[in-house]
């Protein structure tokens, strides 16, 4: 299996377990509460930290499958190459944000550890969960180099999801 297959397969167990998890959890809390008059302290910060994980890794998943929105109107009126010049510019300008953003969230989540910080409810390294911050925007800066590439390359000039031309297949296919 080659790095890119194992990071789509760690991406959706991470999304489908932690979705499930979260799911089962309030359920079980829910139950917990109502039938039987009691709860548990430590489940709504599990499910923050589960639904931090999931939106990250989720975020970053979405530009590797392409189901950002964009609003491409404007840019559909230019040639294919200007239209290239444009999806490269914004990737590079996504490649910056999110670049950023993961330096400084990779410098936050090194403070945190050295802090030694334990959660409130259930008393693990603070660390942990804050590492959904680095980890999805490493995942989303590595997907956005592989859109860039594939825009270079000429396999695509989107870097979103078209929601018009894939409903357009669907009904030419009926």
């Amino acid at each position: 299996m080659n790095l890119d297959r194992g990071l789509e397969v760690l991406e959706k167990i991470i999304i489908t377990v932690g979705l499930a998890a979260a799911t089962l959890l309030l359920f079980a809390n829910v139950v917990a509460r109502y039938v039987f008059h009691s709860g548990f302290t430590w489940v709504l910060e599990l499910v923050q930290y589960l639904f931090a994980w999931v939106v990250l890794v989720g975020a970053a998943h979405g530009f590797r499958v392409g189901t950002h929105l964009g609003i491409d109107i404007l840019v559909e009126k230019f040639s294919p190459a200007m239209q290239r010049r444009i999806a490269l510019l914004a990737v590079s300008l996504c490649l910056l944000f999110v670049g950023l953003v993961f330096w400084y969230s990779v410098q936050y989540t090194l403070r945190i550890h050295a802090w030694g910080d334990l959660t409130l409810d259930l008393q693990i390294p603070q660390w942990i969960p804050y590492l959904a911050i680095p980890v999805g925007l490493g995942l989303m800066f590595l997907h956005l180099l592989q859109v860039g590439w594939d825009i270079l390359q000429g396999r695509t000039l989107r870097i979103h999801a078209n929601e018009a031309a894939d409903a357009l297949k669907q009904v030419e296919d009926i």
